[in-house]
């Protein structure tokens, strides 16, 4: 096996951690998915895109039916309470 470095389990605050060497994390990006297995822990780059906030939603939808798509159904047409009547701030 290469690449091995043995380290300790450690106190970080109220949880555990370990000490990851740098030249392990260069290819992993700031977040990481860490999945356990039978075997251990596997760490994987988290490559699933952000959630865009709702204030771009208009921008995207705009774009998407100009490109050709057609918009849903409306479900919840005629349904709707005070909150709807007004203007929402970001």
């Amino acid at each position: 096996m290469q690449n091995v470095h043995r380290t300790n389990i450690i106190s970080v605050g109220n949880s555990k951690g370990i000490r990851i060497p740098k030249e392990f994390l260069k290819n992993l990006g700031d977040k990481v998915i860490i999945q356990p297995t039978k075997k251990g822990l596997v760490i994987l780059p988290d490559n699933e895109e952000k959630v865009l906030p709702r204030k771009e939603w208009d921008a995207l939808f705009a774009k998407a039916i100009t490109a050709g798509e057609k918009p849903e159904k409306d479900i919840f047409k005629g349904v709707g309470n005070k909150t709807d009547e007004t203007e929402w701030e970001w």
